[in-house]
């Protein structure tokens, strides 16, 4: 559906199943997204399954980001272990891109790659030119990322951001770049 899997050098994106409830709440649990991404953490895994169920059921109805999240699983293509997700949602009236990539994958790339073909992809399915990312500015690392995945950073501003106010970094993907993506 929609070009589904997508393959890049390194990853597959693909719709999450009910199966990867246990890896994303493992994933979600991580210090990291404790800190940056609190709303991604789940008490235990009931509660990561109904957020699943909730996303998987996201693929038909609404079936658009610009109506309701629509979140791929990224996993690595040698290995097919899950490493995180790339999502698109709605934000007042633009699309929001998220993403998250296990703590013990980072720093090879994986982040950017995910960031930067997600985007491509949903791009040209959903006839979306630009995406909009949001990070803490003081998620210096997210922000390197970003950078990496062909987004330019637009302003600063502060905002209540994972539930607290606080100063963000606002960024943006605009289609045909003419950069690769590659880490």
């Amino acid at each position: 559906m929609h070009g589904l899997p997508i393959r890049t050098p390194s990853l597959v994106l693909r719709h999450f199943v009910l199966d990867d409830a246990e890896p994303i709440l493992r994933l979600n649990a991580e210090p990291s997204t404790r800190r940056w991404l609190p709303s991604h953490v789940y008490a235990d895994l009931p509660s990561a399954k109904a957020v699943l169920a909730h996303l998987i059921s996201c693929y038909s109805e609404p079936g658009h980001p610009r109506r309701g999240p629509y979140v791929l699983a990224v996993e690595r293509n040698r290995t097919g272990r899950l490493l995180g997700h790339v999502g698109f949602s709605p934000l007042d009236d633009e699309v929001e891109v998220s993403y998250a990539i296990a703590e013990s994958e980072r720093g090879q790339g994986f982040g950017a790659e995910a960031l930067f073909h997600g985007c491509e992809w949903a791009s040209k399915v959903f006839g979306l030119p630009s995406f909009l990312a949001v990070t803490a500015t003081a998620n210096v690392a997210s922000r390197h990322t970003l950078g990496r995945a062909s987004f330019i950073h637009e302003t600063d501003e502060v905002m209540h951001f994972q539930g607290t106010r606080r100063p963000v970094s606002r960024y943006i993907w605009r289609a045909h770049t003419g950069r690769d993506g590659a880490a």
